[in-house]
């Protein structure tokens, strides 16, 4: 009798750690899920960090991203808005998740935030 009894209590703690297992996944996607992400649209040369680059790549917080003649790049940050950087630029790009802030280099940028969002784009001395 006493061995039926352990073994249910062995049951019961074995389905409490696989719920834990399987939840602890779920609850670190939504952490990940709310951080804002760069999404990386291009038009002809870029590079990003120094590589080239290509439409579809992610694009961290305190990337540099620069492009050629004839070239641009888009990092659409979902709710925050959106970052282009025209033909010949170079910039670094940081992001939170109340703003966006862009260190120029050269060239030029244009800047599109959401509501509530703030924006700030320095030139590099």
């Amino acid at each position: 009798m006493n061995h039926r009894i352990s073994t249910g209590r062995l049951s019961v703690l074995f389905l409490i750690l696989s719920l834990v297992v399987l939840c602890a996944p779920v609850s670190q996607a939504k952490t990940l899920a709310d951080e804002p992400m760069g999404l990386l649209t291009v038009t002809g040369m870029v590079k990003v960090n120094g590589q080239p680059a290509a439409t579809g790549d992610i694009v961290a917080s305190g990337s540099g991203v620069e492009t050629a003649a004839h070239s641009s790049a888009v990092v659409s940050l979902g709710k925050l808005g959106r970052v282009e950087a025209l033909p010949e630029t170079k910039m670094m790009l940081r992001y939170t998740t109340s703003g966006i802030s862009v260190v120029i280099e050269a060239g030029s940028v244009r800047v599109q935030t959401g509501e509530g969002v703030s924006a700030t784009i320095t030139r590099k001395a």
